[in-house]
């Protein structure tokens, strides 16, 4: 008679255990690059607070020509926050290195990598109102509605004034 725990059982179970001190490695995801993308800047994430800008370069010159690299700082500890913006000069060169870099180990840690979201600060997002939500017609019809209530209110101020 076998033993339950024998090769045959445990066959097609991954291993999930690792050696004292050892990490487990991190399965790669996949990214589903969109093609609707109108600038060439990615965003890399989860970095090592001592990679600077010649190391992100370095990372990203395999893939085509880097226009610029934005490392955000932490002013207060001055050091890098651990992520940064890199500019290629391609979409294409921007796309290759999303898909070889994300989930990469870089300085012992693994690298989040995708194509940056356009961001508008909130002081320049332009405020709506409910006038701007009105169609031509109903802003007609206001308007000369709030003109007739102006006639009367003037008309009842002088017809005041007089009284008195």
């Amino acid at each position: 008679m076998r033993n339950k725990t024998d090769s045959r059982t445990t066959r097609n179970r991954p291993n999930t255990f690792t050696k004292a001190g050892e990490k487990p490695s991190a399965p790669k995801k996949s990214i589903h690059i969109t093609d609707d993308i109108t600038k060439p800047v990615v965003y890399i994430g989860n970095m090592s607070y001592k990679r600077n800008d010649f190391g992100i370069l370095k990372l990203f010159k395999p893939f085509g020509y880097v226009v610029n690299v934005n490392l955000i700082q932490d002013e207060k500890l001055e050091r890098s926050k651990g992520i940064a913006f890199v500019e290629m000069q391609t979409i294409k060169a921007a796309k290759d290195a999303v898909k070889a870099l994300n989930g990469t180990v870089v300085d012992e840690r693994t690298i989040k990598v995708s194509i940056a979201e356009d961001r508008i600060h909130p002081e320049h997002i332009k405020p709506v109102s409910a006038d701007d939500l009105l169609s031509k017609g109903e802003k007609k019809a206001k308007l000369k509605k709030e003109k007739s209530n102006n006639k009367a209110g003037l008309h009842n101020l002088f017809n005041h004034l007089s009284n008195k």
